[in-house]
């Protein structure tokens, strides 16, 4: 996978965050903490592997807490998942 299109994955994702509906505080928090992550790493003009360790390892936290109750949300993390293992991340 090339960096532009795991920076498209990512814009996808941090888009999906901001409009995921019926969330509690605690999810909401959860969920915003990744989606600035995810904009801190989009703002960069070059993003190497070792910056998307944390997010990934957030990622899979935020799965399993999500998965039963947003489902739309956590296909996308785990494609952004899977995109991350893929780089060897």
């Amino acid at each position: 996978m090339k960096n532009e299109e795991l920076r498209s994955q990512l814009e996808k994702l941090h888009n999906e965050l901001h409009q995921s509906p019926a969330l509690d505080l605690q999810q909401r928090e959860l969920l915003q903490t990744l989606a600035d992550e995810i904009q801190a790493l989009l703002k960069r003009d070059e993003i190497q592997r070792h910056h998307y360790t944390t997010l990934s390892e957030r990622l899979n936290d935020a799965v399993a807490e999500l998965e039963a109750s947003h489902p739309q949300i956590t296909l996308m993390m785990r494609q952004t998942i899977d995109s991350l293992a893929y780089l060897g991340i």
